[in-house]
């Protein structure tokens, strides 16, 4: 099937819904951006994506990336199309911070949004080295910016991030990893094993830069003691140019369910004790501290409401083609009308409640992130300090809602499209099937869901003494309070206000079990991703009722291709109040049971 995705909505969140024209207004931005570029940059962008970047992704799932005698063979196109990209202003140097030329973070998401959803596999690359060229430009030396920037802009280089290891996924404090120093202090020798990492060995540069955790010598134990350290596939000479390849072996490629044109890789650093790395920031202080992890979670925040909006992606694709199916699919009669003509499926009703389930989530779940990429925008460039301060811990609270929401819906999405294709969505002669096995992984990559539900009860309900998260909350109270009579709406209002109830209620409960610690820890972990589901259904209905006010507000004096979609805004957001958010109801209530049949039932019977 031809590769169509809805643009009109990514001009609604950026044009109609956001205040976008608050980034826009900030000195990095004033003099180089204007709301008059959104249109021609997402319709260039959407052409990009049509016409270079969704061609290779069929046949990249299909013939693979290839791992042969220690070298790996990228799939056909990926080299050209990610240089493309890179080369054009489509890609890394857009998205980076920097003022000459970087977009606006809202700006640049919808153009990455339309590309990842042609070729989710190629935009992993994408983002992984403008994570890399963001750490360096943070943390980075000049020296290192005029030796590694460049290249990895123009496409010539990528970068990755190499955290897990055979034996240490998420708990990165025990990773065992060694650095050792050389006689320029700069310089560490690193030896160690990692696993797992996305676009290891890609193939398709000339040269791979490592960002690369690490434990120094006499190191503080844990997560405090791990360096950072810039590891090159082959070493980068002091004027820029290639040196000798940097003992750095691809062992090999993991076969996986999905992303096949993407190598995820095993790799060693330092078999012949030749590998060297560059230390970003101070070396270990006279305690053993480093502060690698904590460079390193910039780049970890970054990839992890990327990740939730990469699901979103493969969501709103697979919603798309569904909705053309089901326009095209003649079958059977409407119901109860047996000797009418034979119908499109659209006309049947379970066909229309599977594709409003669809566009409900994928809709609220695309503004509940561009809301975290505004929040982003202004934190970094706004000189209001208040409230760039404000945007960017509502932006820690939406990271964990983002990515561990938006991941576990989008599986869900994708079943009801391949349901709404019949036997074909299984068939590799559409696309969903692809999709399905792609969009796994987004549950995991950057720490499972669980891990994100227990970010959000430990640390961002928390942080501050809890303030931050009553201040997020408090926005979504005020938008109720004023918008509770909104004519057309009282219904879903009132429903969107037992859910907050709910959503205090859950924050309630939390703040009386972490003061029962001695008797009620075993609860905080056992309910904590009902609680972020809680959480981020909130949230998803009140931006869903937001757009909602917004379209009715408009429809008066739309054109007829705008009128329908404003009317379909409206009823994706009366679906969503109405039948998914009654879903807080019962969670609350289920966690207030405090039911602990999980933790009675014997270990044993839980294994065959």
């Amino acid at each position: 099937m031809e590769f169509k995705y809805d643009i009109r909505d990514l001009q609604f969140i950026l044009k109609e819904w956001l205040p976008t024209q608050d980034v826009a207004a900030c000195d990095r931005f004033k003099d180089t951006f204007s709301m008059e570029d959104i249109d021609m940059l997402l319709n260039e962008g959407y052409k990009v994506a049509r016409e270079v970047i969704s061609p290779i992704n069929v046949p990249g799932d299909k013939i693979g990336i290839k791992f042969e005698n220690g070298i790996t063979t990228p799939t056909p196109g990926f080299k050209e199309a990610y240089q493309f990209l890179q080369q054009n202003g489509w890609a890394s140097s857009s998205e980076c911070i920097i003022v000459d030329t970087g977009m606006p973070l809202i700006m640049y998401k919808a153009l990455f949004e339309v590309n990842c959803a042609a070729c989710t596999a190629l935009m992993s690359a994408v983002k992984l080295t403008s994570g890399v060229a963001n750490l360096i430009l943070r943390f980075g030396t000049e020296k290192d910016k005029e030796m590694f920037l460049p290249k990895l802009f123009s496409g010539e280089w990528q970068g990755t991030m190499c955290i897990t290891e055979p034996n240490y996924g998420s708990d990165a404090g025990d990773m065992i990893s060694k650095s050792f120093p050389t006689d320029d202090p700069r310089i560490y020798r690193i030896k160690g094993t990692k696993m797992f990492i996305t676009c290891g060995d890609q193939g398709h540069c000339e040269n791979t830069i490592h960002m690369v955790l690490a434990r120094p010598p006499q190191a503080a134990p844990g997560s405090p003691g791990i360096g950072l350290y810039i590891v090159p596939k082959i070493w980068v000479n002091d004027n820029g140019t290639l040196g000798k390849p940097n003992d750095v072996t691809t062992v090999g490629i993991e076969h996986k369910m999905g992303l096949k044109a993407h190598a995820t890789a095993l790799l060693n650093f330092g078999d012949e004790d030749e590998c060297y790395g560059i230390l970003v920031g101070n070396p270990p202080d006279e305690k053993g501290m480093s502060k690698g992890l904590s460079m390193m979670f910039h780049m970890m925040n970054e990839s992890r409401i990327g990740t939730g909006h990469n699901s979103n992606t493969q969501a709103a694709a697979a919603y798309y083609y569904a909705s053309r199916f089901a326009t095209e699919r003649i079958q059977g009669r409407p119901f109860g009308l047996r000797k009418a003509e034979r119908v499109p499926i659209i006309k049947h009703e379970d066909i229309r409640r599977m594709l409003l389930d669809m566009k409900s989530h994928v809709e609220g779940v695309r503004a509940m992130t561009f809301r975290g990429f505004y929040n982003l925008d202004i934190q970094a460039n706004s000189s209001d300090k208040e409230k760039a301060k404000t945007c960017g811990e509502f932006a820690e609270i939406l990271t964990p809602l983002v990515k561990g929401y938006g991941s576990e819906v989008t599986l869900g999405v994708i079943a009801q499209a391949m349901q709404v294709l019949g036997g074909v969505g299984y068939t590799q002669e559409y696309p969903i099937e692809q999709l399905m096995r792609d969009s796994k992984i987004l549950t995991i990559w950057e720490g499972t869901t669980y891990i994100h539900a227990q970010d959000l009860i430990n640390r961002k309900m928390r942080m501050n003494e809890g303030k931050p998260f009553l201040a997020w909350m408090a926005t979504i109270k005020d938008f109720i309070d004023g918008n509770l009579k909104a004519k057309g709406f009282e219904k879903e209002m009132a429903k969107l206000a037992r859910a907050y109830q709910c959503m205090e209620e859950v924050l309630n409960i939390y703040n009386s079990w972490y003061s029962q610690m001695d008797t009620k820890r075993q609860f905080i972990p056992l309910y904590a991703v009902r609680a972020l589901f809680v959480c981020a259904h909130v949230q998803v209905a009140e931006c869903l009722l937001s757009q909602a006010l917004v379209a009715k507000q408009k429809l008066a004096g739309a054109n007829a291709v705008d009128k329908v979609f404003y009317e379909g805004k409206i009823a994706g957001a009366r679906y969503y109040v109405n039948n998914v958010l009654p879903n807080v109801y019962l969670t609350t209530e289920m966690i207030k049971e405090e039911d602990e049949t999980v933790l009675t039932c014997p270990e044993e019977s839980l294994v065959v």
